[in-house]
């Protein structure tokens, strides 16, 4: 009778390990198969990141160069214009550091020149 009941539990735990490792060898499959599946979405994913922050990047960068391409508030212009006009700038160097009109220019200038 104990060796009946010993081959019966030897039996038991030997089916018992077999489905233990048919369980652990489907789940290092189903594992495999998202670690793979994770690697290429990482990939994929690892172009983009890059090209989004270029065109973020780029984003800033184009602002700034409209900021840059805006001519001057008109009151930094003038005051600009009257600090160049006391250092003796001429009508064309008012035109082009200042953003101004030939005829702004020359008003400027003219209410600079001194009265005779």
């Amino acid at each position: 009778m104990w060796l009946e009941l010993s081959v019966l539990v030897l039996l038991l735990l030997a089916v018992g390990q077999t489905a233990l490792l048919l369980r652990l060898w489907w789940d290092s499959r189903c594992l495999r198969e998202r670690v793979d599946a994770l690697w290429h979405n990482a990939a994929a994913a690892g172009t983009d990141v890059p090209t989004s922050m270029l065109v973020t990047a780029l984003g800033r960068l184009e602002r700034q160069l409209g900021h840059a391409d805006r001519p001057a508030s008109p009151d930094r212009s003038w005051e600009l214009a009257r600090q160049l006009v006391r250092a003796g700038a001429d009508v064309d160097q008012l035109v082009t550091r200042c953003g101004l009109s030939r005829d702004e220019a020359k008003l400027i200038l003219a209410m600079r020149a001194p009265v005779a």
